[in-house]
């Protein structure tokens, strides 16, 4: 079985610490598409663009994801965060905007629409 994944990404070394047969790919989007092709079996990319390049609605709808690395692993997922500069007056203005879109389901709503839901993080957590 061979995987793409995209050269020098996280990906390639969960792929390669895993012991998969991976070929690398210029990108996370050549990785699809390798296995769209048929030249790859499946990929290792990031959740999120997993969920949303692929699917129901995308330009892969009849690819799907089944395994989270990461958690396989036993290890943490990755989390992906917004940042300002240290001492800047928008990092409490955003969380307190994060903090209410989690609380009135904005941030659920938007991240179903783009197939990321599974990457929300609970600003009370």
């Amino acid at each position: 079985m061979t995987f793409a994944v995209e050269s020098g990404s996280a990906g390639e070394a969960a792929a390669q610490a895993a012991g998969l047969n991976a070929t690398a790919v210029q990108s996370q989007a050549d990785a699809l598409m390798e296995v769209a092709a048929g030249t790859s079996d499946a990929c290792v990319i990031d959740l999120l663009m997993a969920g949303a390049m692929i699917g129901e609605g995308t330009s892969y709808p009849n690819l799907t994801y089944t395994v989270n690395l990461n958690e396989a692993n036993g290890e943490e997922d990755e989390n992906y965060v917004v940042g300002f500069r240290k001492g800047s007056d928008l990092t409490e203005a955003f969380n307190n905007f994060y903090k209410g879109a989690y609380k009135d389901g904005i941030v659920l709503s938007f991240a179903q629409k783009y197939g990321v839901q599974e990457a929300i993080v609970d600003p009370e957590a």
